[in-house]
């Protein structure tokens, strides 16, 4: 896990609600709607950048500029 820091100031990101972000590299997530559920009871836990059931499809940008897509 990495505290996510701001670019534009020194120091953490903070969200407006006066939040933090952590990002993790889980790999490749099998069961995400576990994963999503096991992270929300960790306390002081908001909310996770998990998407479950809401995408079609995903984007993703690579090193060379160029965008795939799943």
């Amino acid at each position: 896990p990495i505290l996510r820091m701001a670019k534009a100031k020194a120091g953490p990101l903070v969200t407006d609600n006066g939040n933090f972000i952590i990002d993790v590299d889980f790999g490749i997530v099998k069961k995400p709607s576990e994963i999503n559920k096991k992270i929300l009871m960790i306390p002081g836990v908001v909310d996770t950048g998990l998407f479950i059931g809401m995408a079609s499809k995903a984007y993703f940008g690579q090193k060379d500029g160029s965008v795939s897509t799943r």
